[in-house]
Formats: C-alpha cells, sequence, structure tokens
C-alpha cells in the first residue's frame, strides 16, 4: 500500500515540474520581444535636417550651407537634370554649390540622417532672377574739346613739376567735339613742344593734363581723342608721340599719377603734319571704384597736338 502511494506522489511531482516549465518558458518566450536590444540606448538626438541657400556674382549660381543636426549623411536633391544624364542632380555632401538653368523658382530638398537610420527631410525654394544692371555712367570730360584752354585740366598740384596742363593753341581739330566739321581750319586744342615735353626731355617744365572722371565700375568703356604731329625729325628715341593713359584712381598730386601704373595706355605716333588729325579709339576695363583719370603728356622735339577728348561706355 505505501508503495502505491509512494508512486503515485512521485508521479505528481513529475507533472508539476513539467507543468512549472512550460511555464516558465512561455513566460521567456513573452518577454523576449519586450526587452531591449543588450547595451543599445535610446536615440536622444534624432537628426534635424536644415540649409541656409546664398546667391553669388552669378545670378544662377547659389551655395547651400547645411545647418542640420546630429546628422552624419546628406543627400541633396535639385529636382533638376542640370547636366541632361536623364537623372535627377543629387549630391552626397555636407555642403552644395548649385547652378540653375535659368530664371524661376525651385525647391531643393535636404536629407539628413543618423547612423541609427533616423532620417529627417528639409525642403526650401529658391528663387532665381537675373539682376537689372543699370546703365553704364556716361562721363562728362569738361572741356574736352579744349575751348576753355587749360581749364580743368591742370593738376591741383604737382611736386618737382609745374601744374600748367599744356600750352594753349588755335591749331586743334577742324571737327567739332561731335564730329562734325567746324568749317574753320582754327580751332583750340592743346599742345606740346619739345620744352614740354616728357621723354628724354623730361624737366621741372614738362606739361602733364589731368582730369578725374567717375565711371561705371568694372565696366568697359573707350577713350578717344584725335592727334596731329607736325613731324617726326627721328631726334627723339621712339619718335615724336603722344600719350593718353587712363589712371587706377584719383590722384591729389600729380607726381603720384606720373609714378601710377595706368590701366591702359594709348600712343599716338604718326606725323600726318599739323592740321591733319588722327583718331585714336582704345577699349579699356574700369576699376571696382569707378574713379579713374585721364592723363595726357607727349614726347617730341616738334609741335604735337591733341584735341576731342572723350570716355564713353561701350556699346
Amino acid at each position: 500500500m505505501k508503495n502505491i502511494k509512494k508512486q503515485v506522489a512521485q508521479a505528481f511531482l513529475i507533472v508539476f515540474v513539467l507543468l512549472v516549465g512550460a511555464t516558465m518558458t512561455s513566460c521567456s518566450d513573452m518577454f523576449e520581444f519586450e526587452l531591449p536590444e543588450a547595451n543599445s540606448k535610446p536615440d536622444l538626438t534624432p537628426p534635424s535636417a536644415n540649409f541656409k541657400a546664398t546667391g553669388t556674382t552669378d545670378y544662377l549660381t547659389f551655395t547651400f550651407s547645411n545647418l542640420s543636426i546630429s546628422a552624419t549623411t546628406y543627400l541633396w536633391d535639385f529636382g533638376l537634370d542640370g547636366d541632361g544624364d536623364g537623372e535627377i542632380d543629387t549630391f552626397s555632401t555636407t555642403d552644395a554649390e548649385y547652378t540653375f538653368p535659368g530664371e524661376g523658382i525651385f525647391t531643393v530638398t535636404l536629407t539628413a540622417s543618423d547612423k541609427l537610420g533616423v532620417v529627417s527631410t528639409f525642403s526650401s525654394t529658391v528663387e532665381v532672377i537675373e539682376p537689372i544692371v543699370p546703365p553704364s555712367i556716361y562721363p562728362e570730360i569738361l572741356n574736352g574739346d579744349f575751348n576753355e584752354g587749360t581749364s580743368n585740366w591742370k593738376p591741383s598740384s604737382f611736386t618737382g613739376r609745374n601744374t600748367n596742363a599744356f600750352n594753349a593753341s588755335s591749331d586743334g581739330d577742324p571737327l567739332n567735339y561731335d564730329g562734325t566739321p567746324s568749317g574753320s581750319t582754327k580751332t583750340p586744342g592743346a599742345k606740346w613742344t619739345s620744352s614740354t615735353s616728357a621723354g628724354p626731355s623730361l624737366s621741372s617744365s614738362t606739361r602733364f593734363a589731368y582730369q578725374a572722371i567717375t565711371v561705371s565700375p568694372n565696366t568697359n568703356y573707350i577713350i578717344e581723342y584725335s592727334y596731329a604731329i607736325k613731324t617726326d625729325k627721328d631726334d627723339i628715341e621712339g619718335g615724336d608721340r603722344v600719350l593718353v593713359d587712363i589712371l587706377d584712381g584719383w590722384y591729389a598730386d600729380g607726381a603720384d599719377a606720373e609714378v601710377s601704373t595706368p590701366l591702359v595706355q594709348t600712343v599716338g605716333d604718326e606725323a600726318n603734319g599739323k592740321g591733319n588729325f588722327k583718331v585714336v579709339k582704345k577699349v579699356f576695363s574700369s576699376n571696382a571704384t569707378g574713379e579713374i583719370a585721364i592723363w595726357i603728356y607727349a614726347i617730341t622735339n616738334d609741335e604735337l597736338y591733341v584735341d576731342n577728348v572723350k570716355v564713353y561706355p561701350v556699346n
């Protein structure tokens, strides 16, 4: 009888153990999906995409400064097929630069993601507008026809030299300032001789004409004038010639203007005789300030004349 009871008790214990084991296994399975991965941490600083677009001197080209936070990889989408390869232009760079095909409003999208695969997207529109270019300044050359003698052509000061600009003359260009015939063989002009020459004859008596003018910055202009050389005796190195420079700035002292490097220099050296004027034209680019000056002098052992000095924009 005792053996039977003992066997029943052992059988019951075995069943109980099996039931408890099964229950614990079921509980383990249930909690397996609720526990976080070992050593994992929550993403407390997810990425946030952002950028700033800035125009450049080329109105079609913009730079894009990446302002995203907590991101490690970036993808720029410009929504255009700029290179014509059949694919939308995208760049995997931190910052970007892009040249748009023309005027319009374009949407740019930046996708930023971190190492955990969390993604943030930011889009903004860029308006591309071709700027209006104002008309170029057409400078007024004061006394450009020398009808008022040396007025407006004298340097205000000149260390080591005199401020007389040239000799006033009645042997100027027979054409008026506007190019029409004057109807007279005698018109005012500017004159240089051996005593007022530069070059080998440079002295305190050498004369330089100077006039400061304002033009549009970084713009193409033309310097124009007419000149006549009475004779060329081959008695001066390089021959008789007039030099008309455009100086890079304004100068209070003629001595500083004399040693400066001009934006452009023109030379008239054909000796066609007194009264036979030849026109010189030359294109130059103005500087960044638009402050330039006309600088005229001669190298001659005879007589040389200048008239109708003009500066005007190309086109």
